[in-house]
């Protein structure tokens, strides 16, 4: 495992080794008090999915449906997501 120390809006960049245009960016939007991180993933041809419905052997068609409607709203989703180009 790789540990990286990022400030808000700094990134990272995780590419293909034989193909380096074909890459996401992992930005850090907003670091709370309470330690929660607001993430930004930029790009293309790619399924992001967090790892409890990745895991829990829910379908990738399941996972895009429940960002779509989701069924419960926690404390943290009262933060609006924002993009940083």
């Amino acid at each position: 495992m790789l540990l990286l120390q990022r400030h808000v809006n700094e990134s990272v960049i995780i590419h293909n080794k034989q193909d380096p245009t074909d890459y996401v960016v992992v930005r850090v939007c907003d670091v709370y008090p309470t330690g929660d991180v607001t993430l930004g993933f930029i790009g293309d041809d790619f399924n992001i999915v967090r790892t409890e419905i990745f895991q829990s052997g829910t379908t990738l068609e399941e996972s895009a449906n429940e960002e779509l409607n989701p069924k419960e709203v926690t404390s943290n989703d009262q933060h609006k997501p924002r993009y940083y180009g």
